[in-house]
């Protein structure tokens, strides 16, 4: 198994968060060699960093200091707790932010009050009591089997396509459906995907067919699939991939008309304008199909540790998420009650 795609992500993050350090003091060095001591991933110390830059920004603003670059550690002691309230409610064009993005943003100042009072860097934690803005629990997006069976129809048929994209998206039929195929087969994320090298791809036991996947957090794992994802990726790999590369070094699986590997953002894209095609809600990612994943899984299975292992997730509570359908989980439980009363 590869990690290729994974390295090239670390190297590009890596490169914006060595600029980002650049720009902000000495003593932010600390933090940062203390969230890579903690394992955290180089995405997540990117969007922490970022975060961290824009406070700091707020406490030069508050300090009087003329750049980012001259606060001291000590200048944390002088926020208080009303300055970090209003930071946290608001945006730095003043608009208010949204529930999540305040709780993104105290997530960050806890953990930085937290580390450098720990270390006995600042005297002062006022955030340690503060909690989060409550989010409301959203209904889980997915699609239903008559939803799963139009998006594929779509790919197959191009019925639907402007002539425009038809023109380019016919030539990428096996491609697209093996990627739509492989999303709802596995629940695998779209980061995950577009990371799979050929090398990957592992047949050797029919009966378990499987991918050797990086998950996030670089862990490896294997996520098995059944013989329609099987089907579609050996289609891809026979009459499409050939067309979209002119080397065998090339490990990638998923190609662009690049002839290089496809990214997120690709991926992100093709979906949105099948689903346009094809009818659906302009709002379904693949996210949403891992959203259908889970919710299939569990529908089939009722079995949270499924949906648990096979998404990969830490925590049965971040599962729970996932499996939707509360309405007809709540109309069961009205019809199970009804033994009472026969």
């Amino acid at each position: 198994m590869s990690h290729e795609y994974r390295n090239e992500l670390d190297k590009r993050n890596n490169d914006i968060i060595n600029e980002l350090l650049i720009g902000m003091p000495d003593f932010i060095e600390d933090y940062y060699d203390h969230l890579v001591a903690k394992g955290r991933s180089t995405n997540t110390i990117k969007s922490y960093l970022y975060e961290v830059n824009v406070f700091l920004r707020y406490v030069a603003t508050i300090t009087r200091k003329e750049s980012v670059k001259q606060i001291p550690v000590t200048d944390l002691d002088k926020i208080r707790l009303p300055q970090i309230e209003r930071y946290i409610a608001v945006s730095e064009s003043g608009s208010p932010l949204e529930n999540t993005a305040k709780r993104r943003r105290l997530s960050v100042i806890k953990s930085i009050y937290k580390y450098y009072f720990a270390t006995g860097s600042i005297s002062t934690n006022p955030v340690i009591q503060l909690e989060g803005a409550k989010i409301e629990e959203k209904e889980i997006i997915k699609l239903n089997e008559n939803q799963v069976k139009a998006l594929v129809d779509c790919i197959i048929s191009q019925n639907g396509v402007t002539v425009h994209s038809k023109a380019y998206s016919e030539k990428l039929v096996y491609r697209d459906l093996a990627i739509i195929m492989v999303l709802l087969g596995t629940g695998m994320r779209v980061s995950e995907l577009v990371g799979l090298n050929v090398g990957d791809y592992d047949l050797t036991t029919p009966d378990n067919s499987c991918f050797h996947i990086i998950r996030k957090g670089s862990d490896e794992d294997v996520v098995y699939f059944v013989p329609a994802v099987r089907s579609a990726v050996n289609d891809y790999l026979t009459y499409t991939r050939p067309m979209l590369t002119d080397s065998d070094d090339e490990n990638a699986l998923f190609l662009s008309t690049q002839k290089k590997r496809m990214g997120v953002s690709s991926v992100e894209k093709m979906v949105k304008k099948y689903c346009k095609a094809s009818g659906l809600p302009s709002n379904i990612s693949p996210h949403k199909l891992r959203a259908t994943f889970a919710t299939t899984v569990y529908k089939q299975t009722k079995d949270i540790y499924a949906v648990k292992d096979a998404l990969h997730h830490k925590s049965i509570d971040t599962s729970k998420h996932y499996i939707g359908d509360k309405e007809e989980r709540k109309q069961a439980a009205a019809a199970a009650a009804g033994v009472m009363f026969n």
